[in-house]
């Protein structure tokens, strides 16, 4: 598999594909990228790589599984296993030189943008090495992404921007504010702002205050969904 300046590259495409959907974009392809936004970042990254993959904060049937794993697989951020590690490490040495991606001692902007350059440490997802279908993400990455992508063409070249790249791009730079803004002065914070455009992440002290909670506040929109379906 190609990491991580292939991963960088298409995040970067994907934020940049929003100029063109800013400019041209219809009503109703809006429409579209909204909903997709809301499942790459709620299922996909929320529920799916932060909350089920990262801290089994639930437990998921199958199907619903590969649900979440197929949002956060084309947000472009990597495979389940790497992003895992790097939150893991997060947790570990949160907002100390050991934090993969501390805005105190990385930058703000490596923060932000760049999170995806940080060596991964395996060590951190041992038990996700384990099971055959993670592995299968990782051997597989492009060849799915290269799958959706035509699988849009063929349906509306137009898709590629409105229903992935501009709802992948707004993701990407806005899930990102947890890693950067909400990581200010050296500890995390919560912003209700962020916690309301981003389903419920930027409920971030919470979340670090009790790493295995369901919910991170009454306004998550992703601990609301968890709850239903984790009964």
């Amino acid at each position: 598999m190609r990491l991580p300046l292939e991963l960088l590259t298409g995040q970067i495409l994907a934020q940049l594909s929003i100029i063109p959907m800013i400019l041209y974009a219809e009503p109703w392809q809006w429409g579209i990228t909204a909903v997709m936004y809301f499942g790459i970042m709620t299922f996909g990254l929320t529920m799916g790589y932060h909350r089920y993959f990262s801290h089994r904060v639930f437990k998921s049937p199958l199907w619903f599984e590969y649900i979440m794993l197929f949002f956060a697989h084309i947000m472009m951020i990597g495979p389940a296993i790497v992003w895992v590690a790097n939150h893991r490490q997060h947790h570990k040495f949160t907002d100390t030189d050991k934090d993969p991606h501390s805005p105190k001692h990385k930058g703000y902007f490596y923060a932000h943008f760049l999170q995806v350059l940080t060596q991964i440490e395996f060590k951190y997802v041992r038990d996700m090495l384990k099971v055959p279908r993670y592995r299968i993400q990782v051997k597989f990455y492009w060849t799915i992404i290269g799958a959706w992508a035509l699988l849009l063409t063929l349906t509306d070249p137009s898709a590629l921007v409105y229903a992935w790249l501009a709802p992948a791009g707004f993701a990407k730079l806005i899930g990102s504010l947890v890693f950067s803004y909400s990581h200010r002065k050296g500890e995390a914070h919560s912003d209700w702002w962020v916690g309301m455009i981003t389903f419920g992440e930027g409920f971030h002290k919470q979340h670090h205050e009790n790493q295995r909670a369901k919910s991170f506040h009454k306004h998550d929109i992703g601990g609301m969904i968890i709850n239903r379906i984790d009964r």
